[in-house]
């Protein structure tokens, strides 16, 4: 029984160890911004861009003012986003940023690519909205 304990003892280790190593490599969580200190942020820094990822057709009909669109649904996204400069500062947002919701998987993507400079929109497009903020509506 001794023998049992002291031979499983280094397998628990390198289980753990695996383990630890296999999360060392997961991206830290990416912030979450309200919309106020989303203005702020892009007031005070040419190099932050709000990036909805909003199908064109929602884009289009309604946006947030100077935001860019690359829809995270469409097969290309990853070729898109690789295209964007990785230097560069985005809040991205969908609709509302639910939790597994289109901006997290685009964030996911970016954060895979490399990208370091990244918040969430809190309540995406929505809030932005319901705070009565600038947005683009489509000229009929």
């Amino acid at each position: 029984m001794k023998s049992e304990i002291f031979s499983a003892a280094p397998c628990f280790a390198i289980g753990v160890l695996a383990a630890s190593l296999a999360f060392a490599d997961d991206p830290p969580p990416v912030d979450g911004i309200d919309v106020h200190a989303a203005i702020e942020l892009v007031a005070e820094n040419e190099n932050a861009i709000i990036l909805d990822v909003r199908m064109p057709i929602e884009y289009e009909t309604s946006h947030i003012s100077g935001s860019v669109n690359v829809d995270v649904q469409d097969e290309s996204f990853r070729k898109m986003a690789a295209a964007l400069d990785p230097d560069k500062t985005y809040i991205v947002h969908c609709t509302k940023n639910p939790a597994g919701g289109r901006s997290s998987r685009a964030l996911d993507t970016l954060q895979e690519l490399g990208f370091k400079n990244l918040y969430s929109l809190d309540g995406g497009y929505i809030a932005w909205k319901e705070a009565d903020l600038p947005l683009t509506a489509m000229s009929n």
